[in-house]
């Protein structure tokens, strides 16, 4: 597998990384607390692994509510009438914090009893401190009735400073019914058209439109126009029942505002935290479409198989072609700011006749990312490949390129391969197969296999979406028709 040599110049290396590609993404809302759930639950996936936070589905009609409405009783547990023992509050605590807190057996803090009551749920204090500080729990003054009901009159939402002492009842709650117009700034419609390629009460996939940034950062005067403020408008809130829902439907990464295409979105805590570590790990499996300025050129020293490719965990054959896993490759593996960074890629077809353009050629290529560095494709292409993005500004090198610029740059994420974030888990197996013949099904009724799940023969549960290329994409087809060469699937294309 060879390793093209590559050289920057000084002014591209000192380019500054803040929109990098494909990243794994906190939304910086405090409202949503997405960084809390990264910082304390990505760490200690055990802590997930709850009926708080992970179970899929409650039965609203069993539980009792909570404070204030939409708010439902998870669990709860009741002080012992003789008090916690000491031995039990030496085990967690230090001699010092039970000086501290002043903690006895009949009469401990709310975040003392939460560690003791629920040691898998409550692993440290400032985990404790930090879910009473959100209102998650609740303190009953006194025993439940005699059916296990509490009294509304002796239930209140506990503080950090509340204490309990025997027969008192600490009960976790949690948001149970959602409305993601709460959110919506109360607008009648949502700013822009987002489609919804694929949704469940788990992630969505939405297809991001070109020239919209997926976050606007403070101060950057981006108003309703970003994706973050749309989704309320176009993500369905998960289903009564379904606990550990964000607040606000969130992207889990970014893509480039001049790059259209798929996105993916998180609706629950724990598919933030599973998405955004699949990213992170590479295990997100995309594949992006591109028209670059020139005939590119497809060395047979940087030529690799479809095997090949695939063990570097790009995903081959994702268009249903058996034909395509005959394909052979090009790879680009060359460092992007002193970072790995490798590109899979191939050339599909080219338009030849095309004025200002570089020997009056533009190609079609198939591009799939291995690594997410900052402008990875868009820099692979211009700088490795000698062929930059059409319409690319930033890296088209000026000139003829410039009478090409009017319609942005042409460069589509148009596949992804995904793993369930809920169903590959311990919690969701049991769920999916109660609903894995109807989802299957769903999917394969519909006539364009655009959109389906199925379970691999490892078992994995993975979601395959592809989109149709922007019109633009389809204008340059048309454009050119008669000068079109198609590539074929050997190891090197036809080039008329």
């Amino acid at each position: 597998m060879a390793n093209t040599s590559f050289t920057m110049d000084s002014t591209n290396n000192l380019i500054k990384q803040d929109d990098d590609e494909d990243l794994p993404f906190i939304d910086d809302d405090h409202d949503d607390d997405i960084d809390q759930v990264l910082e304390e639950e990505s760490d200690s996936h055990q802590e997930l692994s709850t009926k708080f936070n992970t179970e899929d589905t409650l039965n609203i009609d069993t539980l009792q509510k909570g404070i204030p409405d939409k708010f439902y009783i998870l669990s709860h547990a009741s002080i012992p009438s003789g008090g916690f023992s000491m031995s039990a509050i030496q085990n967690v605590f230090s001699p010092e914090e039970i000086q501290r807190l002043k903690l006895q057996p009949e009469n401990v803090t709310i975040p003392a009893a939460l560690l003791l009551l629920f040691p898998d749920q409550f692993t440290s204090q400032t985990r404790a401190r930090k879910e009473s500080r959100k209102r998650k729990i609740l303190l009953h003054t006194g025993a439940l009735s005699d059916d296990g009901k509490f009294d509304p009159d002796k239930l209140k939402i506990a503080k950090v400073g509340d204490r309990v002492v025997p027969g008192d009842v600490v009960a976790v709650q949690a948001r149970m019914e959602h409305n993601y117009s709460e959110s919506a700034n109360h607008h009648t419609d949502p700013p822009f058209q987002l489609p919804v390629v694929y949704e469940d009460d788990y992630f969505a996939l939405v297809n991001k439109p070109e020239g919209i940034v997926v976050f606007g950062p403070k101060g950057g005067n981006y108003g309703r126009m970003t994706v973050k403020s749309c989704l309320p408008w176009v993500i369905t809130p998960p289903k009564l029942g379904v606990v550990s829902v964000l607040r606000r439907p969130t992207p889990v990464h970014r893509i480039d505002r001049g790059t259209s295409g798929l996105l993916v979105v998180a609706k629950t805590k724990p598919a933030m935290v599973e998405l955004s570590r699949m990213f992170k790990e590479r295990k997100a499996k995309k594949t992006y479409t591109a028209i670059v300025n020139g005939d590119i050129l497809q060395p047979d020293e940087t030529s690799i198989t479809s095997q090949e490719a695939e063990k570097l965990g790009v995903c081959i054959g994702d268009d249903g072609d058996p034909e395509s896993r005959k394909r052979s490759w090009q790879i680009i593996d060359n460092e992007l700011e002193d970072q790995n960074a490798v590109t899979v890629w191939r050339r599909v077809m080219q338009y030849r006749g095309i004025e200002n353009a570089r020997n009056n050629t533009l190609s079609l290529v198939e591009l799939k990312p291995k690594t997410g560095r900052y402008h990875q494709l868009r820099r692979h292409m211009a700088w490795t490949g000698n062929c930059p993005l059409l319409g690319d500004k930033t890296y088209d090198g000026g000139g003829p390129a410039r009478l090409l610029r009017d319609n942005g740059f042409y460069l589509c994420s148009n596949k992804i391969v995904i793993e369930h974030p809920f169903y590959n888990s311990p919690q969701g197996r049991s769920m999916w197969e109660k609903v894995k013949e109807d989802e299957i099904k769903k999917f394969i009724d519909q006539q364009d296999n655009s959109v389906r799940i199925t379970e691999e023969s490892d078992g994995r549960v993975l979601v395959y979406a592809e989109i149709a290329l922007p019109s633009k994409f389809i204008e340059i087809t048309e454009l050119v028709n008669e000068n079109i060469v198609t590539a074929s699937d050997g190891e090197d294309e036809e080039v008329a």
